[in-house]
């Protein structure tokens, strides 16, 4: 995937309107329920959600790390998959772990940086 591939990021859902409704609610669940394990920031606010795709009932979450080897890998990717279950629409959800592009800070917008400022967490 490359960077111009990407249709979610820290500051929220792709405007250029390539998104669904369907899969816009998506994100905005992930968003309000799948928070970072050690910071208080979602998986979308922190820019780790790079995509969200739907097709008849089957979604596919493209998603990174901030860094290779995290203990919280598996714990994230159930909790993504039970937030989503949660739709009527959607019978089956994959995610897909992607390194490219690489996440950096640069993902994370002011509002981001400042919650985590106030957190204690340097960026």
């Amino acid at each position: 995937m490359s960077t111009q591939n990407v249709r979610v990021s820290g500051s929220g859902i792709a405007a250029d309107g390539s998104v669904s409704e369907i899969e816009r609610r998506l994100v905005e669940r992930i968003d309000a329920e799948v928070m970072d394990p050690h910071i208080p920031v979602s998986l979308v606010e922190m820019g780790m959600i790079y995509d969200v795709r739907y097709d008849a009932g089957d979604v596919t979450v493209d998603m990174t790390y901030p860094c290779m080897g995290c203990p919280a890998y598996q714990m994230l990717q159930d909790d993504i998959e039970e937030s989503l279950r949660g739709f009527d629409e959607v019978d089956d959800v994959s995610i897909e772990v992607v390194w490219d592009p690489v996440w950096s800070k640069d993902r994370l917008d002011e509002e981001v940086q400042q919650k985590l400022r106030e957190s204690g967490t340097a960026i």
